[in-house]
């Protein structure tokens, strides 16, 4: 049985993906944000985050289908400001960990952490890009999606909803998993680099009545997925 996977001492992990109303960050805006948090020696699953947001925008049809986020579920929700700065609180010091998250979500996260007057801190992050290039040398970032990584790891559920955040951070949760059953995962885990960003970050004094706020993110039944 594995101990924790050794990238670089990461010993709590959160696996997370966003949805967005399209894929060009300066024109779009998120919808939802997901993680599942895995830590302890064997990074069993600890917890788990989702937030739907209200992108200040119409979602267009396609999207709609493709992430079934619809306008009534993001009606009332927070703005993408206040949604990041939930999830940042509730990540803390754990490192994160999605696909291809360096040129997509964090496009994203960027637009909103480099706003004047908004409070930021640094998070650590691990791009599944990062790792597949060094364990497959056929590997192409061109050429690669969540799915076919998946397939490769043998670690979807043929029944699994894609492209919705919960359903996302799970699958990677799983990828994440599988990774540390890599034979030569050592050997792999000191060429894998571990990126900062800056995120939004609740500001203190609402951080301070947040600990008095009894209201939260949804949390979503892990477990209740079988693989």
């Amino acid at each position: 049985m594995p101990s924790f996977h050794p990238l670089l001492g990461v010993r709590e992990l959160v696996a997370f993906d966003l949805e967005t109303t399209g894929l060009r960050y300066k024109q779009e805006e998120i919808t939802q944000i997901a993680g599942v948090r895995l830590g302890g020696s064997i990074m069993n699953v600890e917890d788990s985050f989702c937030i739907y947001v209200d992108p200040g925008k119409p979602i267009p049809e396609d999207i709609q289908k493709l992430t079934r986020v619809r306008d009534e579920d993001v009606k009332g929700a927070p703005k993408p400001i206040e949604a990041l700065q939930a999830f940042s609180e509730w990540v803390g010091d754990a490192t994160l960990f999605g696909h291809d998250i360096y040129r997509f979500d964090f496009n994203f996260i960027r637009k909103y952490a480099r706003q004047d007057n908004v409070e930021t801190r640094t998070v650590r992050f691990i791009d599944t890009m990062d790792i597949f290039e060094v364990m497959w040398p056929d590997f192409s970032r061109l050429r690669n999606s969540l799915d076919d990584i998946a397939e490769r790891l043998s670690a979807g559920l043929s029944s699994m909803r894609r492209h919705d955040a919960q359903s996302d951070a799970i699958l990677l949760a799983h990828i994440y998993q599988r990774i540390q059953d890599h034979p030569e995962l050592e050997k792999l885990s000191t060429r894998v680099p571990v990126h900062e960003e800056e995120i939004p970050a609740l500001p203190v004094a609402k951080r301070k009545k947040a600990q008095y706020d009894k209201s939260e993110a949804k949390r979503f039944d892990y477990l209740a997925y079988s693989f």
